[in-house]
């Protein structure tokens, strides 16, 4: 391969800790060279083969002033570098993509710079912040849009969005994921009672409200009919709700995810907002779970409606009572995952898309 990629994080992706991560992170991994790096903002010190860390605080401040670190490193790693191409990953505020390329356009004018966007962050910004971060952040991931090269999206749905809101043709390229070896043969972690699943931070604004409505309006309905049924969450050290029913696992490593994932009786997801397609939802599918869901709990995923493993509820009351019905469903749908587990596989997205885009 002739090419030399670069991939640009605001943030830490090494020793992945969020979907995000995970994503920017095993996409980097598969490119098919060893002429490749990672640049990285991190608030780590631990090493990585190909990978350039600059370590920072956690505030913004701090990563502003450290882009331009960020930036002369790339620069001086660049320098007797042709056939370049910067791959920014998009999980990170707009505003410092803005300011690297501002940094960097002039000195690596022949570059070729890549928006890897995991979700429209200004919908995102609309939701989770004030509104003017929201215009500045539109006003930024505008410019990106109309000067990078390719901007790319995890799929029709956001294609569809981005061609509205910044005029422009974005490229689909799906999240994916990477399972372990023989993972089909994880060893579920069993209780003494059934359990359904939910997976994600709460500091993030969706899954919070997913949470909520989970604790509030879904399961409540639930143990009525079944007091036995327990939902268990990760990834968060402390939750804000309080519940018999509810059991915090708190964060954990990949592996005793997958055995939580297994050993669940279903994987639930009530999303009443979504941005990007969610990892813990393709793992759930590679898995061979039975999900129960809202649409924008899978929105983005391409469904195999010859697989009856992914019910969508209609509202909290269809939700509860489709949890009530499936809970003894088998834990394991080999067709489903054999099914997902392909279609999502990191490697071969990476591959397609860069046979694609003739970046080979």
């Amino acid at each position: 391969m002739k090419n030399n990629f670069i991939v640009v994080n605001f943030f830490r992706v090494t020793d992945p800790y969020s979907g995000g991560s995970e994503v920017s992170f095993n996409f980097f991994k598969n490119i098919p060279t060893k002429k490749k790096r990672l640049f990285q903002l991190t608030n780590q010190k631990k090493k990585h083969k190909y990978v350039e860390s600059i370590y920072v605080g956690n505030s913004k401040i701090s990563k502003i002033i450290n882009i331009f670190r960020l930036t002369t490193k790339i620069k001086d790693f660049c320098r007797d570098k042709k056939n370049i191409i910067i791959i920014v990953e998009g999980a990170s505020w707009a505003g410092y993509t803005y300011l690297f390329y501002k940094l960097i356009k002039k000195d690596l004018k022949d570059a070729k710079f890549i928006y890897h966007s995991q979700n429209i962050e200004f919908l995102l910004r609309k939701v989770k912040n004030n509104f003017f971060v929201s215009q500045v952040t539109k006003m930024f991931e505008k410019y990106i849009a109309d000067n990078f090269n390719l901007f790319t999206c995890t799929s029709n749905h956001e294609k569809y969005k981005i061609k509205k809101i910044y005029n422009i043709n974005s490229i689909i390229l799906p999240n994916g994921i990477e399972l372990p070896s023989r993972f089909h043969k994880t060893k579920p972690i069993k209780k003494k009672y059934d359990y359904i699943f939910f997976g994600g931070n709460v500091e993030f604004i969706p899954n919070f409200d997913a949470l909520k409505i989970l604790v509030e309006n879904i399961m409540p309905k639930v143990i009525i009919k079944n007091p036995n049924i327990k939902l268990i969450v990760t990834g968060n050290k402390s939750l804000p709700f309080k519940a018999k029913f509810l059991i915090n696992a708190g964060f954990v490593s990949k592996k005793n995810f997958f055995r939580y994932l297994r050993g669940a009786s279903l994987f639930v997801n009530p999303m009443q907002i979504t941005f990007g397609v969610q990892t813990k939802t393709l793992h759930a599918l590679a898995l061979g779970k039975t999900i129960i869901a809202t649409e924008q709990g899978v929105a983005g995923i391409k469904l195999n409606h010859s697989i009856r493993n992914i019910f969508i509820a209609k509202n909290n009351d269809d939700f509860s009572k489709k949890i009530i019905t499936k809970i003894k469903s088998n834990k394991f749908n080999k067709k489903a995952s054999s099914y997902y587990s392909k279609l999502y596989n990191m490697k071969k997205i990476v591959n397609d898309f860069i046979k694609k885009q003739k970046l080979v």
